[in-house]
């Protein structure tokens, strides 16, 4: 009677095991080969990976969201609101007077606001394809053997040029870098979207001034102008206010002027500086003398003294507004310091030192109810 049944049942779970096995090779066979194998940072960069796009989706959904009800609060139609639309309702609904633009409310798309997620693409066999993917920063080094290879390119032709004795080829200048800068650090992390070091920043540039410095680097202008930007941009971010304004010729007198439109609480003021002058002063039909206070006088003058430049410039400023006993002087020597600092790029950063080309926001303050003044008190009588 117990043969029978144990045949039947070691049946039974021969088949059943069969079954198993065969179902556990089919998932092995259906699955990539290789997870297994990878090791554990590329788990840990998949799983961020993949935590990363859910996350993205999210917020582009609340993004999609408050869209649509900004658009209601503001009447605008939901399918038609561009980012335009929202900039401009977020300054409506929440005005700010914060001198900086990074500390103002902002609402745009996560791709521009959250930080960049490097993604990198694999093989088969679970490997990655680029072969840089080891070295924890493959974007810099890929532009630092990039940098190496043109300046091995730029370095050949230039020798084909001198054994063929093309010396007065166009090919062989050095690239012009007048009136532009290297970025700095962080427009550089960002470029890349990996954080470097000082050291390696150094390194990066010195590769570049390098190849700037051979002849027939002008082959690789374009390329060497995408880590520079204009000298007026490095400035700007230096100095609070009005930009240095450009240097414009004359048509009449055939000399240099630069033009700074500036205010000083009420008052705005358009100043005029020319080079090769004699010290003139024209402050809307009045001369230095028609200000009888010494204090005016030394706060016009003030900008020519940092400058080293009295008696060698003519200023023209016209005024609108209130004016009083020290604004008038005070716009006129701010917009009189830009236009040094336009026609005299080396006393710039004395200018700025001094704080001459930085703008001055104060103003007077109103008076507040049930005072005498913007901050005086009454005096406290016990009767």
């Amino acid at each position: 009677m117990l043969r029978p049944f144990l045949r039947s049942s070691l049946g039974n779970a021969t088949r059943f095991l069969g079954t198993e096995a065969s179902a556990i090779s089919e998932e092995d066979a259906g699955a990539p080969r290789n997870l297994k194998r990878i090791g554990r940072a590329l788990e840990t960069y998949l799983r961020h990976s993949r935590e990363n796009a859910s996350m993205m989706a999210r917020e582009r959904a609340d993004f999609d969201l408050g869209k649509r009800h900004l658009a209601n609060m503001m009447g605008i139609d939901p399918h038609t609101i561009n980012q335009n639309d929202i900039d401009k309702a977020i300054e409506y609904l929440f005005p700010s007077s914060l001198f900086d633009k990074k500390a103002r409310p902002v609402m745009r798309p996560p791709d521009e606001i959250l930080p960049r997620f490097n993604r990198f693409t694999f093989d088969d066999e679970g490997r990655p394809s680029d072969s840089r993917f080891y070295t924890l920063r493959p974007k810099f080094y890929a532009l630092l053997s990039e940098i190496g290879l043109k300046t091995y390119n730029v370095s050949r032709l230039h020798a084909e040029h001198v054994k063929l004795n093309r010396k007065d080829d166009v090919n062989d200048q050095t690239v012009s870098l007048t009136g532009t800068t290297w970025i700095n650090e962080e427009k550089m992390k960002k470029k890349l979207g990996e954080n470097i070091t000082t050291e390696m920043y150094a390194h990066l540039f010195l590769a570049f001034d390098y190849l700037v410095s051979l002849p027939g680097s002008v082959v690789e202008s374009e390329f060497i102008s995408q880590f520079r930007e204009p000298l007026t941009s490095a400035t700007a971010s230096r100095i609070f206010g009005p930009e240095i304004p450009k240097v414009e010729i004359c048509s009449k007198t055939n000399r240099r002027t630069a033009t700074a439109s500036v205010r000083v609480k009420s008052t705005n003021a358009t100043v005029t500086v020319s080079d090769a002058g004699t010290g003139q002063w024209d402050i809307d039909g009045l001369t230095m003398h028609n200000f009888r206070s010494l204090l005016a006088r030394e706060v016009l003058l003030c900008p020519l003294i940092v400058a080293n430049l009295i008696g060698q410039v003519d200023v023209k400023a016209t005024t609108v507004g209130a004016g009083g006993a020290t604004a008038v002087p005070r716009a006129v020597r701010h917009g009189t310091a830009l236009g040094l600092a336009a026609l005299f790029p080396d006393v710039e950063e004395k200018l700025r030192l001094a704080g001459l080309i930085s703008w001055d926001p104060r103003d007077k303050e109103r008076n507040k109810v049930n005072q005498p003044g913007a901050r005086a008190k009454w005096i406290w009588k016990r009767r």
